[in-house]
């Protein structure tokens, strides 16, 4: 139960924070990779979306790895 509680406010902290730092960063920026190029999107979208691939893909690296 308690576990429960703390997992959920860390996870409401989290999303707190990645919405500040959403609003707050609101500069355009246009991302290169190799010869692709993106629209101009804000930093604080980006930020927000990979930190989103990186929370996702952390586990899955881990549990792809601990079974070796």
């Amino acid at each position: 139960m308690l576990f429960n509680l703390l997992s959920s406010l860390i996870i409401a902290l989290w999303i707190v924070l990645i919405s500040v730092m959403s609003i707050q960063n609101v500069a355009d920026v246009t991302l290169h990779f190799l010869s692709f190029e993106s629209i101009k999107i804000p930093i604080g979208v980006v930020m927000a979306l990979s930190l989103s691939v990186g929370i996702i893909v952390q586990p899955l690296l881990i549990s792809i790895l601990s079974k070796k």
